[in-house]
């Protein structure tokens, strides 16, 4: 959705739905629950807690000791197959009640952000095929594979259970390379899958006018409007804001500066500064919220060291990073860890 804001590592937008379905799968596959949270800042229990939310940094730790403990490179694919509508939250229920295939693609590709989303997910008519694109919202590559398993079998557990006809995709498309697990990708999706693509694409037949099983127009009217209600609380940043900060995170090793940013935007450094300044913000508070936001992830998910974060982050000297951590959080950076 176009006016959905950039999401921060730090945003806690995320319902716990999902981080839930993860650990239970990941327990199933013969984890331990223990073994999953000890090393977290959150228990089990505070993923029930009324109105949580969890932050992306914490819901990719996370998955990343989930897979850990079950010894499951390949559980994205396991969490997807076992989401249910309840799992998109409200969401879920909104599509499952629409009039016919074609509204609830319309209203999944417009409120996708509504659920808890690990992906940017457009999807469009070409060529007479439904192309369902997934983009990372966060660049970590090692994450990458789970999110994109879990959105893909996600989308057609979730979209088969409201769809006469089961979705099924004709094609897969993944930008990275086949992992040791492969062959799990097309007993899960029944088609060709190729690898190191352009794009992480799932291609399916284009939705009809075909009712749903599961309609209701009453329930439809209802649980759109607490959709566009969840969908309102987290849009208040501007386009320019969110596109400004998918260029901030493009080369998260190089984070441009000014001149290099109005370039991509193709406005002059004078007219950035302005825009900025109209929306309440700068280019240097952008910055270092989106160097916070790397640095926080870095410290809670990789083993990297206080000198190699601070070199990604574009800081020619460590103290300098120490500095500015401390500032961000309260504490230097091995304390927080």
């Amino acid at each position: 959705m176009e006016n959905a804001s950039f999401p921060r590592m730090s945003d806690a937008v995320l319902p716990p739905q999902l981080a839930a379905l993860t650990v239970n799968v990941a327990v199933e596959l013969g984890g331990s629950k223990q073994d999953l949270f000890d090393p977290l800042g959150f228990s089990e229990a505070s993923l029930y807690e009324d109105g949580r939310l969890l932050r992306f940094s914490e819901m990719y730790a996370l998955i990343e000791r989930a897979m850990t403990v079950a010894s499951a490179p390949w559980l994205g694919l396991e969490v997807g197959r076992a989401e249910t509508v309840n799992t998109w939250g409200v969401l879920g229920y909104a599509l499952m009640s629409c009039a016919t295939e074609r509204k609830a693609l319309e209203i999944g590709a417009e409120y996708y952000a509504a659920a808890p989303s690990l992906m940017k997910t457009s999807a469009i008519i070409e060529d007479g095929m439904l192309r369902v694109q997934m983009d990372p919202l966060h660049d970590l590559p090692h994450l990458l594979p789970f999110c994109v398993e879990e959105n893909m079998t996600g989308i057609c557990a979730v979209s088969s259970s409201y769809m006469i006809e089961p979705f099924k995709p004709t094609e897969v498309w993944l930008t990275y390379e086949a992992p040791t697990y492969s062959a799990r990708y097309e007993d899960t999706f029944q088609c060709p899958v190729l690898f190191e693509q352009s794009a992480n694409i799932m291609w399916a037949r284009e939705p009809t006018d075909r009712p749903l099983k599961t309609s209701d127009p009453i329930m439809a009217q209802t649980c759109l409007k607490m959709v566009q209600d969840v969908i309102s609380q987290h849009s208040g940043e501007p386009d320019f804001i969110h596109r400004m900060r998918e260029i901030l995170l493009e080369t998260p090793g190089d984070i441009p500066d000014l001149n290099e940013a109005s370039a991509r935007l193709s406005v002059s450094a004078r007219t950035l500064r302005r825009r900025l300044a109209e929306l309440g913000t700068s280019f240097k508070q952008l910055t270092q919220e989106v160097r916070r936001d790397l640095a926080l992830d870095y410290l809670r998910s990789t083993p990297l060291n206080i000198d190699q974060i601070s070199h990604l982050l574009g800081y020619t000297e460590t103290t300098n990073f120490r500095r500015a951590f401390k500032q961000w959080t309260g504490k230097p950076p091995s304390a927080f860890r």
